[in-house]
């Protein structure tokens, strides 16, 4: 697995992202210095992620499409890695 622990609660995958908790009931996704902020449902086998139909920075910038195909799968490899699966919510966009 390509993913090491940074603090409690935060974890760098080798892809540079940062996949940290940000209060009880959210996540933060980070790259390049860039951040989104999830909603996350914890849950005793795996949490479930909300996503927005479009995913965008918290600035409101859309994330590029080659950085939004990586964070399912950054955030499943960095859950793993804490014990936990992942479970992804999201609308299609209108």
């Amino acid at each position: 697995m390509s993913v090491h622990e940074l603090r409690s609660q935060e974890a760098q995958h080798d892809s540079g992202a940062i996949l940290r908790s940000h209060g009880r009931d959210a996540v933060q996704f980070e790259l390049a210095g860039r951040v989104m902020t999830l909603p996350v449902e914890r849950g005793l086998h795996g949490d479930v992620f909300y996503l927005p139909a479009v995913l965008h920075w918290d600035d409101g910038d859309p994330l590029p499409p080659e950085v939004a195909a990586t964070v399912r799968p950054v955030i499943e490899e960095i859950n793993a890695f804490w014990g936990s699966a992942a479970e992804f919510h999201q609308p299609q966009p209108e």
